[in-house]
Order: structure tokens, then C-alpha cells, then sequence
């Protein structure tokens, strides 16, 4: 015979295959979202059981000092730096456009079919 716990395992791990089961036949999207799931609740219940075991052993942490203030100077070199980026961005994109080759007119006729490429001229048709 099975004790409680065993049997209590047994189901639990039984729940467990079926939605691992039921969720895999669901697709991947599915799986993703089950296994993240699952992941949060774990994480959630290792925090909470750490924050139970460790809540009187606690070492008392020296508080954070305060954040220091950015000063306007430091505002200003960093917007001139993003300026001159976004100018150098900007040349860039001018300079490509302007060095594009244009397409050449197009031809004032079409071409014939009894030309020849290499450019010899071209043999009489015999004429029946």
C-alpha cells in the first residue's frame, strides 16, 4: 500500500503530465507561455519562502546613499554629443543621395533585330 505523500506526489506529478501533454499538442506558442508561467510561480514561491526563512537573519544593510543630481553642464554635453550625431547621421544620408548615378535618357529608338552586337555590319536577307 501507498502512504499519503506518495500518493499525493503521484497525483500531482499525473497533473503535471497532463498539461505538459495538453500544452505541447497546443503548439510551441502555447508551451512558451506555460513554461513562463510556471517559471514565475516558482520564482515567486522561492522569494517568498527565502523572505520567510531569512526575515530574522537578515543582516541589516547600511542604507543607499543618495542619488546625486546631474548638473545642467553635463545636460548640455550630452545633447551636443546626440546634436552632433544626428548631424553626422544627417550628412551621411545627403552625401550618399547626392553620389547615386543617375539612369541614363532613354534611347531615341528602339533597337533593330537585324543589328548585330559586336557591332560588323550587318548580311543581306536573301529575298524569296
Amino acid at each position: 500500500m501507498t502512504t499519503a505523500p506518495d500518493r499525493a506526489t503521484a497525483k500531482k506529478a499525473l497533473g503535471i503530465a497532463r498539461e505538459t501533454a495538453t500544452t505541447l499538442a497546443k503548439g510551441p506558442a502555447a508551451t512558451g507561455f506555460v513554461v513562463t508561467r510556471k517559471g514565475v510561480q516558482v520564482l515567486r514561491a522561492r522569494r517568498a519562502r527565502a523572505r520567510d526563512e531569512g526575515a530574522a537573519s537578515a543582516p541589516v544593510r547600511a542604507p543607499r546613499p543618495a542619488r546625486r543630481r546631474r548638473s545642467g553642464r553635463s545636460r548640455v554635453v550630452r545633447w551636443g554629443l546626440l546634436g552632433l550625431v544626428a548631424a553626422a547621421a544627417a550628412g551621411a544620408l545627403a552625401a550618399a543621395r547626392s553620389r547615386r548615378t543617375e539612369l541614363p535618357p532613354p534611347a531615341a529608338e528602339p533597337p533593330r533585330l537585324d543589328t548585330p552586337v559586336n557591332g560588323s555590319r550587318p548580311t543581306p536577307q536573301p529575298q524569296a
